[in-house]
């Protein structure tokens, strides 16, 4: 259901009683603790600059035009490299939005999922996706502490969000991200700031806008698997992680908002041994807004 027979996984989960085992535990090492990466009550958005809320405005808009004119017509399941490597010219102007015709009913930007250090480091570990992506690295194994393969260790992002054993919060996970030495801006003006969600439509309209018009993935706040949620669970979280708070890549989209089958959103988790798995996975916008939206009212770095 809801695409969850089309993932592939980097890590396994292994399970022992209720018991979760994190990477490299020995039977018997005793309970590793779910992924829990997010502290709670956590809904306090970025306060921002006068100039970056002229930013995130601009975006607002360019989300709120996908809502007017629909997605394009030309559909196109190919995955997207990264097109840029700069922080100025030519990387100057906001891209011109809408494109003729709508922007693309699908793109992928081609990422490349980390492992999370430790239980409350998925939020480094997107992050991690993120930068790695802006430049240019994507391949390489999931090894987050990996110098050859990543911009910089996950232990050293983790540092920059100010994580603790509480998790990441989301205005930290954003400056972490704005930090100078992490992005490369795809416009001189870009930030990433801490927001709701909004309703469905407009959890999918700043999907498409970051990921079409910026070449930008998301990091998205998720209850993966609550005790009675039905089919609203994460395809990477099989088992139900009561008051688990998770921090997922989402990093494109396929399917026009209204058209005849549900929109799928693509995204990369890094939980594998903490209830989890670590990899590409899939699921339905109606899916992944919920589970947002479970957690802690519904937020996104975008």
């Amino acid at each position: 259901m809801h695409g969850r027979k089309r993932c592939w996984a980097v890590g396994t989960v292994a399970w022992v009683a209720i018991a979760v085992l994190g990477p490299g535990s020995a039977l018997g090492a005793g309970p590793v603790r779910f992924a829990d990466g997010q502290p709670d009550n956590d809904v306090q958005p970025s306060v921002l600059t006068p100039a970056q809320e002229a930013f995130m405005a601009k975006k607002l808009a360019m989300a709120a035009a996908i809502g007017t004119i629909g997605s394009g017509v030309g559909k196109s399941m190919g995955g997207a490299v990264p097109t840029f490597a700069c922080e100025f010219d030519p990387c100057e102007d906001t891209p011109t939005w809408p494109p003729a015709g709508g922007p693309p009913a699908s793109k992928v930007l081609l990422t490349k999922a980390r492992q999370q250090n430790n239980w409350y480091y998925c939020g480094p570990a997107s992050g991690q996706v993120v930068i790695n992506w802006t430049r240019g690295i994507i391949n390489g194994t999931d090894d987050g502490e990996a110098t050859a393969t990543n911009w910089r260790k996950q232990s050293k992002i983790a540092v920059w969000m100010g994580t603790t054993i509480a998790g990441t919060g989301g205005a930290n996970l954003a400056a972490g991200l704005n930090n100078p030495n992490a992005v490369v801006k795809p416009t001189a003006d870009w930030i990433y700031a801490y927001a709701d969600i909004g309703t469905m439509h407009e959890l999918y309209d700043k999907i498409v806008t970051d990921v079409a018009a910026f070449g930008m993935p998301l990091v998205l706040a998720t209850a993966p698997h609550l005790s009675g949620a039905g089919v609203n669970f994460l395809e990477s979280w099989p088992n139900v992680a009561p008051g688990a708070h998770h921090w997922i890549v989402i990093r494109g989209y396929d399917g026009p908002w209204g058209g005849s089958s549900p929109v799928i959103i693509r995204y990369q988790d890094s939980s594998a041994g903490y209830g989890g798995a670590t990899g590409a996975f899939d699921d339905t916008i109606s899916v992944i807004w919920q589970v947002s939206k479970w957690n802690q009212g519904g937020h996104v770095v975008w």
